[in-house]
């Protein structure tokens, strides 16, 4: 099963703009503290916390949506399976011409299955920073 959520990444991969050019991973470390941002603003949209959930935001999706409440609506209406998911498994990142993309398992209280591929991106500080997400419900889903 886990083979073919990498394959449901890998074809994200190829049908979004962030087409890899590496097969190289992302260091170990950066790869933690990713997940550690992905984890932050998922438990804040669990709470309830945007604040926080629109703090993991890269500058570039905090000047699109201006502010938290804005934020939060765009997540609502169309990432609405990241809120309160019943679990996520952390599928890790792919360097991609436009950085690394982290992906995520998601299993909405519906029942049904994504992958979440979040773009990462390092902010002026150098702290990674979530610069977009693309869902995909995985194959054999119910609609």
């Amino acid at each position: 099963m886990l083979k073919k959520l990498i394959r449901a990444l890998g074809l994200i991969m190829l049908l979004s703009p962030l087409t890899a050019v590496s097969a190289e991973n992302p260091a170990s470390a950066d790869a933690e503290l990713m997940q550690g941002v992905i984890s932050r603003q998922l438990d804040a949209f669990a709470r309830g916390d945007a604040t926080t959930a629109y703090a993991q935001a890269s500058p570039v999706i905090q000047a699109k949506f201006e502010n938290e409440e804005i934020f939060m609506a765009m997540v609502r209406q169309g990432y609405g399976v990241l809120i309160q998911p019943q679990r996520v498994e952390f599928l890790g990142p792919k360097a991609t011409s436009n950085g690394p993309v982290f992906g995520v398992q998601v299993y909405a209280r519906d029942g049904s299955s994504w992958i979440a591929a979040y773009q990462m991106v390092r902010d002026q500080a150098q702290n990674w920073r979530i610069n977009g997400c693309q869902l995909m419900r995985v194959a054999g889903q119910p609609i």
